[in-house]
């Protein structure tokens, strides 16, 4: 087995706010800031707090472009096709709402979508008669072409909008998405791509993917504060996308409706360039690798030593930042309220926040892997999830 990465340098989790006791394998869920942004956010806020009609009314236009200036030259997005919003199910949302359905439409995703967004798409057809269906993907996945194959192949005359996720939060794999929404393209199909967990995890021109629709968070990969997110929409379909708040500039343009919803916390945005230049000086490309490889190991680490199959090939293609594993024998067949408890357990008795997700009938760990992380702490997981098994 190959071995694990080296650090970009020594002992970056000083650099952020995370308890040492905790070995923190959980970042893909809300992320964790850096010290410098948390610094920069309160700081806003301070800012605000001192005077509040001058930051949220008179500057906040200009606050506002200047993030999503930094934001879009990042993310290959021009200022005026995305609106900032709290996080991507807002953005999900907010394009489920806004779309117009009949009975006998169908919204469609995979099995692999993360449940608030199964939730938003049960609730929005079920207002207009339409219908909700999931293709299945089942595990393993070898390769891309065949997740784009299965995915295309469920596509029906009745399908309105495809929902496809840029990397599953179940399942940590990457979906290929630019080429699914090229053939969804062919067939007259629009798609929403689900980008949660892609910013900064991946190498991200948003436009040139082609969607319909992108919704992607900023506090999970990119280290922002949390209620930092944003939604692109293509600019012909812009007219016809709302925020889920309506407020005073209703009909003046996709840009202006989310530029304000009402009042509330703009420190998370503003904070939002601090952790790109954090992410800057670090090397966007030398974390996206380091991150990357140690998922790998550690996907092949852990099913080495638990005797268990991965959900994808072990070269790591199809995986970011972060990997979903089968757990051992017994673990792998209890409930999900019994993965519920084993998680608390872990984190109570062992002191190791992770993820233990129920999916497709069976228990996996899925451990995130940040600049911050190092392969001892995996090498913890590994032994503790032996030992709570053969108890």
């Amino acid at each position: 087995m190959p071995i694990p990465p080296d650090p970009i340098e020594p002992d970056l989790k000083s650099q952020w706010l995370l308890d040492p006791a905790v070995t923190f394998l959980n970042h893909g869920s809300f992320g964790a800031v850096p010290r410098v942004v948390f610094d920069q956010h309160t700081e806003w806020r301070r800012r605000i707090e001192a005077e509040p009609v001058e930051m949220l009314y008179r500057r906040a236009p200009e606050l506002r472009n200047h993030v999503k200036r930094a934001i879009g030259q990042t993310f290959g997005m021009r200022e005026e096709d995305f609106g900032l919003v709290t996080n991507a199910t807002e953005g999900v949302n907010a394009v489920l709402q806004s779309i117009s359905l009949k009975p006998g439409d169908e919204l469609l995703t995979t099995t692999h979508v993360y449940n608030a967004v199964r939730q938003a798409m049960r609730f929005v057809a079920g207002r207009a008669d339409a219908s909700v269906r999931e293709i299945d993907l089942p595990t393993p996945l070898k390769s891309a072409e065949q997740i784009e194959r299965l995915v295309l192949e469920g596509l029906s005359s009745a399908t309105k909008l495809l929902v496809i996720d840029h990397v599953t939060s179940p399942t940590a794999l990457i979906f290929p998405v630019k080429r699914i929404t090229a053939a969804c393209a062919a067939r007259g199909i629009d798609v929403l791509v689900d980008g949660a967990h892609a910013p900064a995890m991946l190498p991200l021109d948003v436009s040139a993917i082609g969607a319909a629709y992108y919704a992607g968070n900023l506090h999970k990969w990119v280290c922002a504060p949390k209620g930092s997110a944003f939604l692109w929409v293509r600019p012909d379909l812009q007219p016809a996308v709302h925020p889920l708040i309506i407020s005073h500039y209703l009909g003046q343009g996709f840009a202006a409706e989310f530029a304000w919803q009402g009042t509330r916390d703009f420190g998370a945005w503003l904070a939002v360039p601090s952790a790109l230049h954090f992410f800057d000086r670090l090397g966007w490309d030398r974390v996206r690798y380091y991150n990357h490889a140690l998922a790998v190991w550690t996907q092949n680490m852990l099913c080495d030593r638990w005797g268990v199959e991965p959900l994808t090939a072990r070269d790591g293609k199809l995986l970011g930042s972060m990997c979903t594993v089968p757990l051992p024998a017994p673990l792998d067949g209890i409930s999900g309220d019994e993965a519920m408890v084993l998680q608390r357990r872990l984190y109570e008795d062992e002191r190791i926040e992770v993820p233990i997700m129920h999916w497709a009938g069976r228990a996996h760990v899925r451990p995130c892997c940040q600049v911050y992380n190092v392969a001892a702490e995996y090498e913890k997981l590994a032994e503790t999830i032996e030992r709570v098994a053969g108890a």
